[in-house]
């Protein structure tokens, strides 16, 4: 393949797709493995006095599972998933002033939500090697603190930094929440091109583009509710998305019969990236509509960058990308990877 200028599906956003200095999985550097002791790790059971109360548990309960809180003053033992309030959150719900402002300088009281969801009392349990069981956990604690959280805020984004490269500054399994009084311009952009197409076109451009990626050489995986692919123009080095193939456009339109296939999708799509690439460091964001209004015609989506490259002065002062790895490659390799995870459990 030759050089190519890519343009993102709908955002006016431009990626240099650098065939000719190609880069396959075994020319990245390899993770090291991080020593840990679990005696001092704030998210480890036994350790929970480290951490401020959590006001959502999952609990083992005669066979199943149930809901619960830690009471004032006292933490509970015997969690499956555990959902707290940041320690050093970069928004915080308290009562809101009037800041003074200018033309030039704007400003914003900084109240919102930011929250830790410890996913696995096992310190190494990330959702690419936990039970299928324990990841649907997750998910569940992903939409119901979506839907808590969004009575109040305008925008509730969940994320997941896995790796210190990435971001993560515990190695133990979590996610992050942070709910904002504002939308994201990222968001906004997406907001408007989709809804600029549903006017040109009078459908939804993620429904028009998972047709167009399914039979694509960058289709990487699929299940009855869930389809995954690398995009036409990744930003990122084996950047890949997961989109329900059903048109919705909140994580809180997912029906009880689907959690299990996203949760597999999950598992499978982080487990194919974890075993081609030696467990890399990655982000990944669930991009879903604000909770105001109507956005009938968003796609909710689960964007996975890997953290394999540096983005530097290129890409700082021009607001365009270059990767080194064109998604059509990347696709081939996550594919064989997957199926070697599907083939062995």
């Amino acid at each position: 393949m030759a050089n190519e200028i890519r343009k993102d599906y709908l955002l006016d956003r431009w990626v240099i797709i650098a065939s000719e200095r190609a880069r396959r999985p075994t020319d990245f550097p390899t993770r090291t493995s991080e020593r840990i002791d679990t005696k001092t790790c704030p998210f480890c059971p036994g350790n929970e006095k480290r951490t401020p109360p959590a006001f959502l548990l999952y609990l083992p309960f005669d066979g199943g599972i149930k809901k619960g809180r830690d009471p004032n003053g006292e933490r509970v033992k015997n969690w499956l998933v555990r959902c707290i309030p940041n320690l050093f959150p970069a928004l915080s719900p308290r009562k809101s002033v009037t800041l003074g402002v200018d033309e030039l300088h704007k400003r914003e009281d900084g109240v919102g939500a930011h929250e830790v969801i410890i996913e696995s009392p096992h310190h190494d349990e990330h959702l690419d090697r936990a039970p299928l069981d324990q990841t649907r956990l997750v998910v569940q604690a992903y939409m119901d603190r979506l839907k808590d959280l969004s009575e109040t805020w305008e925008y509730v984004s969940i994320f997941r930094n896995h790796g210190k490269e990435a971001g993560a500054s515990l190695s133990h399994a979590h996610s992050q929440i942070i709910a904002t009084p504002m939308v994201p311009k990222s968001i906004t952009d997406e907001l408007t091109a989709c809804r600029s197409w549903f006017e040109r076109n009078g459908g939804c451009p993620y429904c028009e583009i998972i047709r167009s990626e399914r039979d694509s050489h960058r289709f990487i995986y699929e299940n009855h509710n869930f389809i995954a692919f690398t995009p036409w123009a990744s930003v990122y080095p084996f950047e890949f998305w997961l989109l329900p193939k059903k048109h919705q456009h909140t994580l809180l339109q997912v029906e009880e019969k689907e959690k299990n296939d996203l949760a597999q999708a999950l598992k499978i799509c982080l487990g194919g990236l974890a075993k081609i690439l030696n467990d890399p460091p990655y982000s990944y964001g669930f991009h879903i509509a604000p909770t105001r209004g109507k956005h009938e015609y968003f796609h909710w989506h689960l964007e996975v960058y890997p953290k394999l490259t540096i983005q530097a002065g290129f890409e700082n002062s021009t607001g365009m990308f270059i990767n080194v790895t064109p998604p059509e490659m990347a696709a081939q390799s996550l594919r064989d990877s997957i199926k070697e995870v599907e083939k062995n459990g």
